[in-house]
């Protein structure tokens, strides 16, 4: 038998209510018209982070030790780590990083350098990514070059010290032993002085070219007191004091002994000029006459204006060379 389809506005008890005495009728559940599905397991909860990467501290893992550490810390271990390396194991690998890492850690300057490299790729990195327990790490590992602009500091040992004093003492004793030795000759700044004149005032000297040379001078010995108390009345002088360049000059010899007289002896002079020594006559001697008398004649060619030249007259009497001086001022 079929039965009717229900209308659409059939009442529904279970579905009036009355609000303030009208009808109102709720709109059907549609939860009701769903299939009712089956009981599906309860998803599993995500997964916690695992512990997460902590920033590769590099060199310092090497020494095993923070990078807050002191510097004192680091030398202290690298000096106990490559002390046991070289004793027991002999790894030539550990020991040649242990080697870089303690040439960077070690240098405070390359220190500084490295711990504000490695913040800033820290920074730019951001934070570590969470990793799943048991994971590797597959990043590959750059070699790090050491900063070209880095130098570390040298100082001055014990060894750089002791080399350089012994240098300057081997120079002191050198001076000690060299200055006292050494001689030095002035013949060619007096000629300069010659030609040169010392103010523009000063004539130029007119340079003789005929002078004879001088021979070398023969020493001078000092008579006895009582040698030259025999000799007293001997006299020597000029014929002009004070002559004009490029004329003749007479000087005049009168020797006595004993009140009397030295006739027939040898006699020589010496001129000493601003800057060179002319022997008279140039060869061998002039002779006294019977009254002590000699005169020695020379030409006092270009000599220095106002400057005095002193003459000395020689003669060997009594096995001793006997002398007499006399200057006079040329203009």
């Amino acid at each position: 038998m079929r039965v009717p389809p229900r209308s659409e506005h059939a009442a529904d008890p279970e579905a009036d209510a009355h609000v303030d005495g009208a009808s109102v009728t709720e709109p059907p559940d549609d939860t009701a018209l769903l299939p009712v599905l089956a009981e599906q397991p309860a998803l599993p909860a995500p997964l916690s982070e695992g512990p997460t990467i902590r920033a590769d501290p590099g060199l310092y893992a090497v020494l095993g030790l923070d990078p807050s550490v002191s510097n004192w810390e680091i030398q202290t271990t690298y000096r106990r780590m490559a002390a046991k390396l070289m004793g027991s194991s002999r790894d030539n690998q550990a020991l040649k990083q242990l080697n870089v890492a303690y040439e960077v850690l070690g240098n405070p300057a390359r220190r500084t350098e490295y711990d504000r490299q490695r913040l800033h790729q820290a920074l730019v990195a951001g934070p570590p990514t969470p990793v799943r327990p048991g994971t590797k790490n597959t990043a590959r590992a750059t070699r790090r070059r050491r900063p070209r602009h880095i130098v570390q500091q040298s100082y001055a040992g014990l060894g750089d010290v002791m080399v350089v004093l012994t240098v300057v003492g081997l120079a002191v004793v050198a001076g000690f032993l060299l200055i006292p030795r050494l001689s030095i000759n002035l013949s060619a700044l007096n000629a300069l002085q010659v030609v040169l004149p010392l103010t523009s005032s000063t004539p130029r000297r007119v340079i003789d070219v005929t002078v004879t040379a001088v021979p070398t001078a023969e020493p001078t010995a000092t008579p006895l007191p009582s040698v030259a108390a025999r000799y007293a009345g001997s006299t020597v002088s000029v014929s002009n004091p004070t002559p004009a360049q490029n004329t003749p000059e007479t000087v005049q010899v009168h020797l006595r002994r004993d009140g009397q007289p030295l006739a027939n002896y040898d006699v020589w002079a010496s001129v000493e000029y601003r800057t060179t020594q002319e022997r008279w006559p140039a060869t061998g001697t002039v002779k006294t006459d019977p009254s002590g008398a000699a005169n020695i004649t020379f030409n006092i060619g270009g000599a220095t204006p106002n400057y005095p030249v002193t003459v000395h007259v020689y003669t060997q009497a009594d096995d001793q060379q006997l002398s007499w001086s006399t200057t006079f001022t040329p203009h």
